[in-house]
C-alpha cells in the first residue's frame, strides 16, 4: 500500500457538536459466502483524539475482494459523553469489488444522537 497506511481507515465527526468522536470502538468483518454467509472478524481499532483509526489494518496487508461490515460502537461513545443516542451502534457494509483490493478504502462516519451518514472517503 503506498504511503504506508492501512487499506481502510475510518473517520468518526460527532457532527451534533463538531467534534472528532473519540475512542469509539470500530471492528471490520468480512463476508465469508463459503461458509454460509458468516461474518470474520478482521480487525478492531479505537478512535484516537481526531476521530480516526489509521492503523486498523498493517499497511502490507492485501486486501480480498469481497463484502466488508465495519460497526460502530456508538452506545459506548455516547455514555461516555453523557448523551442519550438512538442507534447503539453503526454498521456500514460496503464491497471490495474484484480488481480494486489495491485501493484505499476510507469509512467516514458523520454521527450524532438521531441521525448518521457516510459516504466512501478518499
Amino acid at each position: 500500500m503506498a504511503g504506508g497506511r492501512s487499506p481502510i481507515t475510518c473517520h468518526v465527526l460527532d457532527s451534533s457538536c463538531g467534534r472528532p468522536g473519540r475512542n469509539v470502538p470500530v471492528k471490520l468483518e468480512q463476508l465469508n459466502p463459503a461458509a454460509n454467509n458468516v461474518w470474520t472478524s478482521v480487525a478492531y481499532g479505537l478512535t484516537d483524539a481526531d476521530g480516526r483509526v489509521g492503523n486498523l489494518l498493517d499497511p502490507s496487508h492485501q486486501l480480498v475482494a469481497g463484502i466488508y461490515r465495519m460497526t460502530f460502537q456508538t452506545a459506548e461513545y455516547w455514555a461516555a459523553n453523557g448523551v442519550k443516542g438512538f442507534y447503539p451502534y453503526v454498521q456500514i457494509i460496503f464491497e471490495v469489488a474484484p480488481g480494486a483490493e489495491s485501493q484505499h478504502y476510507h469509512i467516514p462516519l458523520l454521527l450524532s444522537p438521531y441521525s448518521y451518514t457516510t459516504y466512501r472517503g478518499s
